[in-house]
């Protein structure tokens, strides 16, 4: 879910969906095993966006550098994040902190949704920074 390429729109607390120079997409690398997790999805998206928005660097802001940081993390049952790492980062190092501190303003997030057996989810989360649609 998020606001790059085909995915559904998902706008920040109190904010219109981006379709400026910062933008944000959220995928789920774990088996749902039946469980319909958009809903907790779209919860941590907004919740992540909300702090991100609020950190990127003035560059971003302005149409500077071009970027894209991939950062996967580990939500546990309690809404824990255990483990975050930058999977692909974007060379411009403001870009890569701004994405960590969207996630770890964020947390604890949710306790996953109690119809969901396992112990904890993967995701991915695509941060990009002034990059056309």
């Amino acid at each position: 879910i998020g606001d790059i390429d085909d995915f559904t729109n998902i706008p920040s607390q109190n904010q219109a969906p981006s379709s400026g120079p910062a933008r944000s997409n959220l995928q789920l690398l774990s088996d749902p095993a039946g469980v319909d997790f958009k809903p907790y999805l779209v919860q941590v998206l907004t919740a992540v966006r909300t702090n991100w928005l609020s950190v990127i660097p003035e560059s971003a802001r302005v149409g500077g550098p071009k970027g894209r940081v991939l950062i996967q993390f580990i939500i546990d049952r309690r809404g824990g994040v255990p483990k975050l790492v930058i999977a692909e980062p974007s060379g411009t190092a403001a870009f890569d902190r701004a994405a960590v501190a969207g996630i770890s303003a964020s947390y604890p997030f949710p306790p996953l949704p109690t119809t969901f057996k396992g112990n904890e989810i993967r995701l991915q989360l695509a941060f990009t920074y002034n990059q056309p649609k």
